[in-house]
């Protein structure tokens, strides 16, 4: 584990780590998405489980307890946040930004930029766009930010 904050530490994800990130993707996409488009709950875990990869994964860890996960792509010319989330009774307290500041800090050093998607809909947006990302495009329902690898330094 890598203690990042006080009582707040990341690790590798592991396979027995899936039905807590199953889970906590559902209870925090499922409101926000059901706005937006038709959610087939049937569909939405079956692709889950398709894509959850423990290599690009890790898992978010508050006294003790898995709270959150992310997934990262992380290339030479970039780095693609493709999952990040918070379980909802932990959200609001700083944990998010704790976590992404520090992300930040770890990709900085590759001088790349970093990209994300977020649903139009969804409150995280205002997180990212504190910690400098912008929206820079729309796919669907999603908005795809950027910072850009001068705003990391």
């Amino acid at each position: 584990m890598h203690r990042i904050a006080s009582g707040l530490e990341l690790k590798p994800a592991q396979q027995s780590d899936f039905a807590m990130a199953l889970d906590l993707y559902v209870a925090t996409m499922e409101p926000y998405a059901a706005e937006l488009m038709t959610w087939d709950d049937a569909k939405q875990r079956e692709s889950f489980a398709s894509q959850w990869t423990t290599e690009a994964s890790e898992v978010i860890v508050f006294e003790g307890q898995a709270i959150g996960w992310f997934e990262a792509q992380i290339t030479k010319t970039g780095v693609l946040l493709q999952q990040f989330f918070i379980a909802p009774d932990h959200q609001g307290k700083g944990i998010g930004t704790h976590v992404l500041e520090h992300l930040l800090a770890r990709w900085s050093k590759m001088g790349v930029p970093i990209f994300l998607t977020v649903l139009k809909n969804n409150p995280a947006r205002r997180l990212y766009e504190r910690l400098g990302f912008v929206v820079v495009g729309e796919v669907g329902v999603k908005f795809q930010m950027k910072r850009s690898a001068a705003d990391l330094c």
